[in-house]
């Protein structure tokens, strides 16, 4: 390639490559300019309150951490209690069971008892009236074989007849009795 011949467009491409890495002076202190006042502005106005709210937020958060601690440490304390009451609650069920059952079995044999004294008692009783109802009846008997045999007598010497007569009678009598 020769240089004789260079396009127009060419030059004004060569041109333009050497301003991006020259810039120009006043571009830059206007760029700065604008930068340090826009700093200083935002300093003045925003900084503050941003590092204010965020040191704000790092408190609350501090503070948000410090009690979820204190609340996990209550908690598990709670919980830790409320086991010891199912516990005791668990035992003291277990005693009131035991306790019952021990009571019942001493009042089943309390009842038992009572009911084989009053069994006892009533057993005997029938017993003794039995015996006094048999004795009766023994009198009775007696009395009654006592009268039939007087009655027998009685009507034997009524008729005053003879001994086949008399046997006769007394099997007669006896069969009506």
């Amino acid at each position: 390639m020769s240089n004789a011949v260079i396009p127009a467009d060419a030059h004004l491409a060569a041109s333009a490559e050497p301003a991006l890495l020259n810039p120009d002076v006043t571009i830059v202190v206007l760029t700065w300019f604008t930068f340090l006042a826009l700093s200083v502005v935002l300093y003045k106005f925003a900084w503050n309150p941003i590092l204010k709210a965020l040191d704000d937020r790092e408190e609350l958060l501090r503070r948000s951490v410090e009690n979820a601690d204190k609340i996990k440490a209550e908690l598990d304390h709670l919980h830790q209690t409320r086991n010891q009451f199912i516990r005791e609650a668990e035992e003291k069920a277990r005693n009131i069971v035991s306790e019952a059952k021990h009571s019942g079995t001493q009042l089943s044999q309390v009842i038992q008892n009572k009911a084989r004294e009053e069994a006892n008692i009533l057993l005997e009783n029938t017993r003794r009236d039995i015996k006094e109802e048999v004795a009766k009846a023994k009198i009775a008997l007696r009395e009654e074989s006592a009268q039939i045999a007087i009655d027998l007598a009685g009507k034997l010497i009524e008729k005053n007849l003879d001994t086949e007569s008399n046997r006769k009678l007394v099997h007669k009598l006896t069969a009506e009795a």
